[in-house]
């Protein structure tokens, strides 16, 4: 599915061509002083990188890619505002050095490194979401939520390692005191354990040894040693239950029985046999009250995330294992169903901010043969038109930016290996950008469906090998790097000049900055335009009248470049075209 969009420049900066060259651009100085005799000539300014030059655009005027003596603008030490720089390469350290790396050395904000070469910039977002393995722990977090958070004795919370919470008072979870810890059983020893810690907990020993005044006559006692048991029973024995016994050792089947186990097929009690091997043994049955772990008993009010013996409960209002959402209720119709699925999905959207062209670049003869994609000092640029589009509502002022994209997730979600649905859109964006809001135009406007898939390491999105332009222009092309996601292959409409142009085998990626993430950084679109298509592609250019879009591409018909930017794509020969993006997290509409 394709969608067709202004992605504007190319028609403005014809325009600006013919008003800002004039007599700018002048030739190499005549009186320059020769080469040695045994030096090869170097001549900056003929489009051959030679000698010690490191570019050579076809001129001697400085701009974003070329200084006016050959030399790569970024990285000669000197971070040039005008070219877009916010550090220099060249500078080893200190003010105007571009970062390596971006650890703000504070747990919880995701450090990223935005852009490369002179573009390079730290990121360092908040992180608000729990998420295992980030190293954070956010504010709300617990140890049930998020493997980063240690367990916290007193949050009113049982995690792991812990067996109850002092924080909690009372019912599930609560720790055990001495009161709470006597069964009620003779024959028991009941003592506490961990008394005002987390790891509370009562243990109940069955007294085997006679003694006297506690209340117990443990098994094997008699009366002779143990004051607590009755007298002798001759008749103990006889199969027949007298009176004082509970049971009769003689009587093997049946009523009167004495039992030897005990259990009332109940999870949630103790199962207790007291006096064994006499007549006087009796089962009782006390009640769990403490949540164990692997007791085999959830008791009333606990869930599968304080107690594991509790199976995940849809409608319990506790999000669970297995479950997408919980809201307590019956409401099938809601956000969350009857089924604990979510049937409203909240959309996330991210519009771009700013889109460069890196590769390949756009050439065209006018007065000479001149790079046009980058700033430079005749006040127009493909990339600086895209700028302008995407950041100002100045073609026909309708209070909407003059060009968007938008990538919206439905929902968002940056777990590593998830695979949240993504959506393409070229959205109406209202003006001024810093507070914009983006809304499906119209409401039922198609869109490019794909599947987005993330990755909290490495590599989503990267050149292809061998396709890009040797030498390199710069600013090179940013990868993308984790975390981060990326989507396609899917086909991009473009329109240059009212000229739909398609990018087929597309792909779009780009790296969060912070969870959830208020900005999408190195963002990478690429897709490839075949010859045979840009030789039939025609634009309507002012003042450069009609042009193949191959005329304005290294390698192409027609174009004034001794480069040769072509690639492959299987069988098919062209261009691959890769774009650089950032895009911060804006408000979304859509009806």
């Amino acid at each position: 599915m394709a969608f067709i969009r202004n992605l504007g420049g190319l028609a403005a900066f014809a325009l600006t061509l013919t008003a800002a060259c004039g007599d700018n651009l002048k030739p190499p100085a005549e009186d320059a002083a020769p080469p040695p005799i045994d030096a090869t000539p170097t001549i900056c300014g003929n489009g051959t990188v030679e000698g010690s030059e490191e570019c050579d655009d076809e001129n001697q005027v400085a701009d974003a890619v070329c200084t006016a003596d050959c030399h790569f603008t970024c990285g000669n030490g000197v971070v040039d505002d005008g070219f877009g720089e916010v550090c220099d390469t060249g500078i080893a350290s200190g003010t105007g050095a571009c970062p390596a790396t971006c650890d703000d050395g504070v747990a919880c904000t995701a450090d990223v490194l935005a852009g490369s070469g002179c573009q390079a910039a730290c990121l360092n977002s908040p992180i608000t979401v729990p998420a295992p393995g980030d190293g954070c722990c956010p504010t709300g977090a617990n140890a049930t939520t998020d493997s980063d958070c240690p367990a916290v004795c007193g949050n009113m919370v049982v995690e792991s390692g812990e067996v109850c919470d002092t924080g909690i008072v009372a019912g599930t979870g609560a720790c055990p005191t001495a009161a709470t810890c006597n069964d009620l059983m003779a024959c028991t020893t009941d003592t506490l354990t961990g008394a005002g810690t987390c790891a509370a907990a009562c243990g109940h020993t069955t007294i085997t040894a006679p003694m006297n005044n506690d209340g117990c006559c443990p098994a094997g006692a008699t009366s002779t040693t143990d004051n607590d048991c009755p007298p002798p029973m001759p008749a103990c024995g006889n199969g027949v239950v007298d009176p004082g016994e509970t049971c009769d050792t003689g009587i093997t089947v049946g009523a009167g029985r004495c039992p030897t186990t005990c259990s009332d097929g109940m999870t949630c009690t103790r199962d207790v046999l007291s006096n064994p091997g006499i007549c006087t043994a009796a089962c009782t049955f006390p009640a769990i009250t403490t949540m164990t772990a692997g007791d085999g008993c959830c008791l009333p009010g606990g869930n599968n995330n304080t107690d594991s013996d509790c199976a995940p409960r849809c409608l319990n209002g506790v999000v669970e294992m297995g479950e997408q959402c919980d809201d307590g209720n019956m409401i099938n119709t809601d956000a969350c169903s009857n089924t604990c699925t979510l049937t409203t999905v909240v959309p996330t959207a991210f519009r771009m901010s700013d889109l460069d062209l890196r590769d390949p670049h756009v050439f065209v003869s006018l007065i000479g043969c001149n790079d046009v994609t980058e700033p430079n000092p005749f006040g127009f640029s493909v990339n600086g038109q895209i700028q302008t589009s995407i950041q100002t509502d100045g073609t026909d002022a309708d209070t909407n930016l003059d060009l968007s994209i938008a990538t919206v997730f439905r929902p968002l979600n940056q777990a590593d290996g998830a695979m949240p649905a993504l959506e393409i859109h070229f959205p109406g964006c209202s003006a001024p950008i810093a507070t914009t809001t983006c809304r499906r135009t119209p409401p039922a406007a198609m869109m490019i469906p794909t599947v987005a898939t993330n990755r909290a390491t490495g590599t989503c999105l990267a050149p292809i090998a061998g396709t890009t332009a040797t030498p390199a222009y710069s600013p090179a092309i940013t990868s993308t790097t984790g975390p981060c996601y990326s989507a396609g292959p899917v086909s991009v409409t473009l329109s240059l000049a009212g000229t739909p142009v398609t990018l087929t085998d597309a792909r779009i990626a780009a790296t969060y900055s912070g969870n959830p993430a208020a900005t999408t950084v190195n963002g990478l679109l690429t897709g490839f335009v075949a010859e045979a298509t840009a030789d039939n592609t025609i634009l309507t250019l002012p003042v450069l009248g009609m042009r193949t879009l191959s005329s304005l591409l290294p390698g192409g018909t027609g174009n004034c470049s001794p480069r040769d930017d072509r690639d492959m794509n299987g069988a098919a020969r062209g261009w691959w075209f890769y774009l650089n993006f950032t895009a911060p997290r804006v408000t979304w509409v859509d009806n």
